[in-house]
């Protein structure tokens, strides 16, 4: 069996975005539609930073879906990986 690669990703970001907003997420739920806004978006992008050294654009965080954002980063981490 395949393991999905952005699984770990997208756990962390859930993870995450579950403690900031105070109440649990899934994949499916949106930042902006769950409550967030920009100051705790700024903390969740940072935490993103701070581990897969990539920078997430505030409106995809607020326009997407949490698995969408993760997809996101998963690629932009394998990519700056490839370039390492």
């Amino acid at each position: 069996m395949t393991q999905n690669p952005n699984a770990e990703v997208e756990q962390l970001i859930l993870d995450w975005s579950s403690e900031l907003l105070e109440e649990q997420v899934n994949g499916t739920d949106n930042f902006l539609d769950m409550g967030g806004h920009s100051v705790l978006a700024l903390d969740l992008i940072a935490r993103i930073k701070e581990r897969f050294g990539v920078d997430v654009d505030l409106q995809l965080l607020f326009e997407h879906t949490f698995s969408e954002v993760a997809a996101d980063v998963a690629h932009s981490a394998k990519t700056l990986a490839s370039k390492g």
